[in-house]
């Protein structure tokens, strides 16, 4: 009978060993091939589908030009959809495109946001908006009354020059926003509220607020809150978008159909919103659901053409953490228990 001998079965372990090794290397480099082959293909799918939809929003914009007044609306719903849908889209993407590709992507929806609004600011005017330095007096009628009816303890104002900021500041936040935008600027330890007239189908700014209560009911168009601190903004739904940045320490409850939400700090938002947020540069953002309530909110949901039954407010995006195994530590579910119960 032979017996191998200890260095054989040595060598015979080794030449194993080498051998599963090599094998091993051989199915990675498989594997990260495929991989490579899968990326490409679906970069390759993204660029295809994202310039096609493109394109097909500037046809939109072009046409609006020579469209009847009559569908100028729904041209524009489309258009901010479409824009909309691109974001989402891009965001799903990032795992596989190159970062290069994603700023051109990012660029690119700057640009088509961009000239949507202007052209929309152009072919569809809103009403051009001027506070009432009066409180509205409830008539007795069938037509429903104003919502702002009996707030006599607060009162409607405007930020302007005189409230605080410089004549230079306000011509460029008036020529960057534009004159049909109802502005808030530089107030401090104030109630402020804005009624659904002067509000519904205009764009809304509020910049450079402390410690500010302000309550916005009817229909905004867009929304942007700017350089706020220690406030409380209470909001009805927000046909399209709001955008929120630099704003420290606040709460906010508002409806809309999309939030972007940069460079914020220890902030509570009570949100309703119909696509998934999202959130960049921010930190110890707490979100919940969306529980402000007034008289005649339900007719401005349907005039935003927002649907309240759909919500996704605990599905947040943030652009820092691009982690799909965890969550970002970014954002959290404010605890039912800390939550305001009530607004009044």
């Amino acid at each position: 009978m032979e017996f191998n001998t200890p260095s054989e079965e040595s060598l015979s372990e080794r030449i194993n060993k080498r051998d599963r090794e090599r094998r091993n290397v051989i199915e990675k480099r498989k594997e990260e091939k495929q991989q490579l082959i899968v990326e490409t293909e679906q970069a390759s799918y993204f660029k295809d589908a994202f310039d096609s939809t493109c394109t097909n929003i500037k046809k939109l914009l072009d046409s609006a030009e020579s469209a009847p007044t009559s569908s100028l609306l729904e041209i524009f719903d489309k258009v901010n959809k479409d824009i909309l849908m691109l974001k989402n889209y891009l965001f799903e993407s990032k795992i596989f495109l190159k970062m290069y590709d994603i700023r051109k992507a990012q660029e690119t929806l700057q640009i088509l946001e961009n000239d949507a609004a202007q052209l929309e600011a152009k072919l569809v005017p809103r009403k051009k908006f001027g506070f009432k330095n009066r409180r509205v007096i409830k008539k007795s009628s069938d037509k429903p009354s104003d919502v702002t009816d009996g707030l006599k303890d607060m009162k409607i104002t405007e930020g302007n020059a005189a409230n605080g900021v410089g004549k230079q500041c306000s011509k460029k936040i008036y020529n960057k926003y534009g004159d049909n935008t109802c502005m808030l600027l530089g107030k401090t330890d104030e109630k402020l509220v804005l009624d659904a007239e002067n509000v519904n189908k205009n764009d809304v700014l509020l910049t450079d607020l402390t410690r500010c209560t302000v309550k916005i009911y009817g229909t905004p168009n867009t929304l942007h809150m700017v350089s706020l601190v220690q406030c409380t903004v209470l909001i009805g739904p927000v046909t399209t978008s709001v955008f929120v940045d630099n704003c420290l320490d606040c709460d906010f409850a508002f409806a809309c159909q999309q939030l972007r939400l940069h460079s914020s700090t220890n902030c509570k938002i009570y949100l309703h919103v119909t696509s998934r947020a999202i959130i960049e540069d921010s930190t110890k953002i707490f979100v919940a659901p969306y529980n402000w309530s007034y008289e005649d909110q339900m007719n401005h949901f349907k005039l935003a053409g927002l649907d309240h039954k759909i919500n996704n407010w605990d599905s947040i995006d943030d652009f820092n953490w691009l982690s799909k195994e965890k969550s970002s530590p970014n954002w959290s579910i404010l605890e039912p228990e800390l939550r305001v119960k009530s607004w009044d």
